[in-house]
């Protein structure tokens, strides 16, 4: 059977192509061929991203300013783009055609025997800047099947105006579930049945990830900082452990300038490959990813998680999945280097069993589908 996914691959971050490369091959593993619609709109595009750079501070909102942010940001990007289209182009299969609006995607539609809704925050209409039609396939024919795998709305209830739309797109799927129990409960809200499953790096094991990670970082002792938001208490954590532990901090930026700005050793834009040997080889890792949980969890990674401030759900939830509440570190928490190690033979028992659950709900969606 052919599936056709769609999913937020062209967002230029880690998590955003490992989680496709993932949920890809987990349904070949299910013996079926996978094509990923390569839809994306303006703003996943360099001068997309550009342009909202006025966005992240007041102060960028002066026209001077921003263009001088602009200016400094473009080598940043360039590199970004260069290298994480490169990794969709070496390991994903994507679609012949590119879409930039739910208007190309009605007038050609991409063939398949059935289409799925994929991970990371698709139904989030902050993120998307609006309720993304796209990502509910609201240009699919009505004959066709499809299905939601680990879906996420990035918080905790939807805002008045979202709800009719939503609860109007939702009612084609035949099976949904989402990444997040306050997805799963959202859709209890607007009268829809999900289960709660893994995000799809999690269904692939350390062992799968190692095959592509590269042997860069191997017997290496560091400290990992990976942050998407800059984080005092990150910092903090990082340098205690650094110092307690006397070995360096490694972090990886996604801007040339922070390498002036970050504490330790600084890597811009490492490959995919490198930035999973950094995850699978280092001491410890502080981080407020959720993508960068999940791969610490699943390399058995000492690791101390700091919520950000904004969609800290999906964190939430995976740390609770396993049983690593402790691991958690919050704002005015004090920092307990001699905390209990973690007790990763229960922590990867209780992994096996949800990844056994999501595998299965996957499974049970296709059987369903091929019965149509």
């Amino acid at each position: 059977m052919k599936i056709a996914l769609i999913t937020l691959h062209r967002i230029v971050n880690y998590g955003s192509v490992l989680q496709t490369y993932a949920t890809q091959k987990t349904l070949e593993s299910l013996g079926h061929q996978v094509e990923v619609i390569d839809y994306f709109d303006e703003r996943m595009t360099i001068l997309g991203m550009l342009k909202r750079i006025k966005n992240k501070k007041k102060v960028l909102q002066n026209p001077l300013v921003g263009f001088i942010a602009q200016i400094v940001m473009l080598p940043s990007y360039l590199k970004r783009f260069q290298m994480f289209w490169g990794f969709l182009k070496r390991h994903i299969h994507l679609s012949s055609n590119q879409y930039h609006s739910i208007e190309d995607l009605r007038k050609e539609v991409p063939v398949a025997d059935c289409y799925c809704t994929g991970s990371d925050q698709v139904w989030n209409s902050d993120w998307n800047e609006k309720i993304d039609k796209a990502f509910f396939l609201d240009f699919i024919p009505e004959n066709k099947p499809c299905f939601a795998y680990a879906a996420s709305f990035g918080k905790k209830k939807l805002d008045d105006w979202e709800i009719p739309e939503t609860k109007r797109l939702i009612q084609k799927y035949i099976a949904l579930s989402c990444r997040e129990k306050a997805g799963v409960d959202i859709l209890a809200g607007l009268g829809f049945a999900a289960e709660h499953v893994l995000d799809p790096t999690l269904l692939l094991n350390g062992n799968d990830w190692e095959k592509i990670a590269s042997n860069r970082f191997a017997g290496k002792k560091y400290v990992f900082v990976y942050n998407l938001n800059r984080s005092p208490k990150i910092d903090s954590i990082a340098a205690k452990l650094s110092e307690s532990k006397n070995i360096p901090i490694y972090t990886v930026s996604y801007c040339f300038h922070e390498i002036f700005s970050r504490k330790g050793k600084v890597f811009v834009c490492p490959s995919v490959e490198d930035f999973l040997s950094l995850l699978a080889n280092a001491e410890a890792v502080v981080t407020d990813s959720f993508h960068a949980t999940a791969f610490s969890i699943n390399f058995s990674r000492n690791l101390f998680v700091v919520y950000p401030e904004h969609f800290s759900s999906r964190l939430a939830s995976i740390v609770e999945q396993v049983g690593l509440q402790s691991r958690v570190v919050g704002e005015n928490d004090p920092l307990d280097l001699d905390k209990q190690q973690i007790d990763f033979v229960s922590v990867q028992q209780k992994l096996n069993e949800e990844r056994k659950k999501s595998i299965q709900y996957m499974e049970k969606c296709l059987c369903k589908i091929n019965r149509i």
